[in-house]
């Protein structure tokens, strides 16, 4: 006999039994927020430990990050594309030697150094690497490992902070206009707190040098360790000590954050499995390799104090998802707002919470909540009887000579109705950056965590609040702000980068032209200026945020373009303090020593530049050729003290001597073709004046902007004149010292070819700068022009390239005498057919396909092969050959070619197809 079969239950039996109809009817419900895959698990790596930094942006300019594969380092930057003159973030090139130096273990954290040319990197085990950027974004070497402790779980950090330089940075106050309509700025400096590395990179009493890097790191087991480079650099140094001790499980930390604090202590908050907050002041005694810590308090209760975290969208009856702390952050204590307060805003301590619900079942609108504390010094003092006790110790220390006492003040929560993924401090720790996971970025006051306010037309506060933002809509998991925080890269759950640089909403553009454009240049100058007394020489993505906003709004307005970038070069000067009026007898040491000079003409190169296909502005021509006059001059002050002494006759000598002489052969050979266009453009303009109308003012100005030739400018500007005459002074030296060596240097005939090429002799062009000089001297001195009124013309010479009609006397006397009575000593012929072509200065046909068929290393002046390797510069787009220095001339040459002639980093171009001349 069979069994009956067992009857089957039904669908909605099932779903009772599983619970799946409520679910489903939870499922059914509208979601209230698109949050980017991943979000949870990075929740999770954020909620384990307080280091889970996958990107990271350097000073100078270097965006590191972790590659998909969790093993990998990829090294991105900003660049120029000389095809466009468009600013791109680059593919990306692996740092191949980190992952072989960590045996293939996950990497969880990155971290750069203040000056961004060391980056940190740790993996799951704890270990800790050390890579230095020497000259090109997309090159590092791994010169230093440090290994802390063993590989295990209880080595790995859970925190980090690189030290401080021992130096002062500069904070904007409010920018406004004064009755003049010129605009007034307020500023104040402030010397970043210690502990700072007692080694600095150079001799150890030279302190203008930075200080030598030094990490310092606390461990999951509660142990804080400071890894940092001595006397020599080839050799990290370490020490560490118990900072917390941990017995039981629960006494394991997960985050720990750390801050400057004074100029010998820093303050550390550390959060426990437990979920205590502990809070530390920790000093460190140098010659002992030691630690001095002492206790401040515990945070027993740091959870928000009103909790509610409660998802908006849950039926009744479900359980809401338990607040977890994933970030804690120590701000350090900061300028006030009002500059004329002394009094600092003491430190802050934050710690962000989230929910852990499951966006993908459950309709939750994820909300960060901020618990804050303020902490402040309360002098302690004892009753004063107890001050008569000193008179019976034997140092006569009063015990009313107590240490002050750290209050803890919980301040109001804050509601944030995102997901925080990166935090940022900026303005000095004055504004705080939030990054949340729906791609938008906040930025917020200090004190209390309010979004920033919208300046009015005629006050700039900073750049968020003149109307520039970042247009929100790409979710992303990770996220990291540019040096100067006008740009913004973002990772997605595959390691994608996405860039993107700071605008006005399509809404406000009307406005903003209306009566802000103004607003707008001043708030980047304000930027700019930071950037400068920072000591940083990255601004590419100012520069970028800066074309992004002429390209959205100014594209088809010429006049608003070039009244745009003439307010912020005017300002940029006037606001800097920048001498520019070398008309006097100026030691030349005095001008190149000044690296104010090089940054402010690099970003007036840049600001005019706009690709291949189309001519640099004349304004950019200036920056360009007065920036290689200088090079040429540094070549010479650094490259020729290392000549011996020409009696020496030893062959080692002989060999210096020479290689060194011929490595200036590219500079003297470009500086002469730069000396024949000058007079060859002069000569050319009075030809077309003089037969269409009769020399006056506006028909010189007239030739000049058509002909768009910065020839007569680069002879009336100050500091090209003062380039020009020590450059000529070396070729005369030169010369004059391989004619008269004995045995005669086989270099000297080379040289003196190199002379008599030239249509303008060199000693010519020497004449003619003085008699302009002269002329200038006594319109100045005729005119009874003040100091403040000569620096007004210089500028306007230097960033317009309009030599102003009250100089119009030299002008005249430079066209009708000086070069009419030179003009029997330069051959014409010759000069009409001399190649000028490879200088990148003129617009005419042959100089186009010069630059389009030829490659010119921007730093030896010398043609680059065909198929040779090449760095480019991000920045000006200019390439150097990627090769070794001869011998004889690497003591100077090696440390030159670091840098561009612009003065930015190099970019490793593995395609030559790639490279681009960047002449233009």
């Amino acid at each position: 006999m069979g069994l009956d079969p067992m009857p089957m239950m039904m669908d909605d039996e099932l779903d009772d039994l599983f619970g799946d109809r409520q679910l489903g009817e939870i499922t059914d419900l509208p979601r209230l927020a698109t949050h980017p895959r991943g979000l949870l698990q990075r929740l999770d790596d954020l909620r384990t430990s307080g280091c889970s930094q996958k990107i990271a942006w350097s000073t100078t300019g270097c965006v590191a990050s972790i590659a998909n594969d969790g093993c990998t380092v990829t090294l991105r930057n900003l660049y120029c594309d000389p095809a466009t003159g468009l600013w791109n973030l680059s593919d990306g090139d692996d740092a191949k030697a980190i992952a072989l130096l960590h045996n293939g273990h996950t990497l969880k954290h990155l971290s750069w150094n203040h000056t961004g040319t060391e980056l940190a990197v740790i993996d799951t085990l704890g270990n800790i690497s050390v890579s230095s950027l020497l000259t090109s974004f997309n090159h590092s070497s791994v010169s230093r490992r440090c290994v802390l402790g063993a590989e295990d779980n209880l080595s790995v950090p859970v925190g980090s902070m690189w030290l401080n330089q021992d130096r002062q940075l500069l904070l904007h106050g409010l920018a406004a206009k004064n009755p003049s309509g010129q605009w007034a700025f307020t500023g104040s400096r402030s010397k970043q707190a210690g502990p700072h590395n007692p080694h600095v990179v150079g001799e150890q009493s030279n302190r203008t040098k930075p200080n030598k890097p030094a990490l310092v790191v606390v461990t999951r087991a509660g142990v804080i360790r400071l890894l940092y480079q001595g006397p020599d650099s080839a050799r990290w140094l370490d020490f560490q000590t118990d900072l917390e001790s941990v017995s039981t499980a629960e006494g394991l930390l997960t985050h720990a954050t750390i801050c400057a604090e004074t100029e010998s202590s820093m303050l550390v908050a550390t959060y426990s499995i437990s979920k205590r907050i502990r809070t530390h002041r920790v000093g460190v005694d140098w010659s002992a390799q030691s630690f001095v810590i002492d206790h401040l308090r515990t945070i027993v209760d740091c959870s928000p104090a009103n909790n509610t975290l409660i998802a908006s969208g849950l039926p009744p009856g479900l359980p809401h998802p338990e607040p977890q702390l994933y970030h804690l952050e120590l701000l350090s204590p900061a300028p006030a707002p009002d500059l004329r307060k002394k009094e600092p805003l003491p430190p802050l301590l934050l710690a962000f919470f989230c929910s852990a619900a499951d966006t993908e079942k459950l309709p939750v609108d994820h909300s960060t909540f901020i618990a804050r504390w303020e902490l402040s010094n309360f002098k302690r003092s004892l009753h004063p009887s107890f001050s008569q006790l000193a008179l019976k110790k034997p140092n006569g220390t009063s015990p009313s000579d107590l240490q002050p006492e750290v209050t803890f003040k919980r301040l109001q929560d804050v509601e944030v109705n995102k997901v925080i993924v990166a935090v940022r401090e900026l303005h000095l720790a004055t504004t705080l950056v939030l990054c949340s996971s729906d791609g938008n970025v906040e930025f917020r006051s200090r004190s209390t965590l309010d979004l920033l306010p919208r300046d009015d037309p005629d006050r700039v506060s900073s750049m968020a609040q003149v109307g520039l933002e970042f247009v929100p809509g790409d979710p992303c998991l990770h996220a990291v702000l540019s040096p100067s925080a006008c740009a913004l890269v973002m990772l997605d759950d595959r390691s994608t980068a996405k860039l993107k640089v700071m605008q006005i909403p399509q809404a406000c553009g009307e406005s903003v032209l209306d009566d802000g454009i103004e607003a707008v240049a001043e708030a980047c100058l304000m930027q700019f200026n930071m950037s400068c007394i920072g000591y940083a020489i990255y601004h590419d993505d100012l520069s970028a945020a800066m074309q992004n906003f002429q390209k959205q709004y100014l594209k088809d307005r010429p006049e608003e373009a070039q009244g745009f970038v003439y307010a912020f070069l005017s300002d940029m000067y006037r606001i800097l303090q920048l001498k520019i009026d070398y008309s006097g007898d100026i030691k030349i040491e005095n001008y190149l020593k000044n690296a104010l000079h090089q940054k402010t003409l690099s970003m007036q190169l840049s600001l005019g530049y706009h690709g291949e296909e189309q001519h640099r502005t004349l304004p950019s021509k200036i920056a360009f050729a007065t920036l290689q006059l200088r090079w040429s001059a540094l070549t010479f002050l650094t490259g020729l003290k290392q000549i011996p002494v020409w009696t020496s006759v030893s062959a080692e000598a002989e060999l210096s001597r020479t290689e060194t002489v011929r490595s200036f052969f590219g500079i003297i050979s470009w500086t002469l073709s730069l000396i024949n266009y000058i007079v060859d453009e002069l000569l050319t303009l009075l030809t077309e004046v003089e037969e269409n109308v009769p020399i006056n003012y506006e028909s010189i100005e007239a030739r000049i902007q058509a002909r768009n030739t910065p020839a007569l400018a680069l002879l009336f500007v100050s500091q090209s004149r003062l380039l020009f005459k020590y450059n000529l002074l070396r070729f005369r030296n030169i010369n004059g010292e391989t004619m008269q060596s004995r045995p005669p240097n086989p270099v000297g005939r080379e040289l003196r070819v190199l002379f008599t090429r030239s249509p303008v002799p060199p000693q010519l062009f020497e004449k003619i700068i003085a008699d302009v000089e002269t002329s200038i001297r006594s319109i100045y001195e005729s005119n009874q022009l003040s100091e403040a009124e000569r620096t007004d013309i210089e500028k306007k010479m230097l960033i317009s390239g309009t030599v102003p009609p009250k100089l119009w006397p030299a002008i005249e006397s430079l066209l009708t005498k000086t070069l009419k009575s030179v003009g029997d000593d330069i051959n014409r012929a010759a000069l009409y057919f001399h190649d000028i072509s490879w200088i990148g200065l003129s617009d005419d046909k042959a100089s186009d396909r010069w630059r389009k068929e030829h490659r010119l290393d921007i730093v030896r002046k010398t043609e680059v092969p065909t198929r040779a390797k090449v760095k480019r510069c991000t920045r000006c787009c200019s390439v150097m050959e990627d090769s070794a220095p001869q011998k004889g001339t690497t003591g100077y040459l090696v440390n030159l070619r670091r840098y561009c002639v612009c003065g930015n980093w190099w970019m490793d171009m593995e395609d030559e197809g790639k490279t681009g001349d960047g002449m233009r």
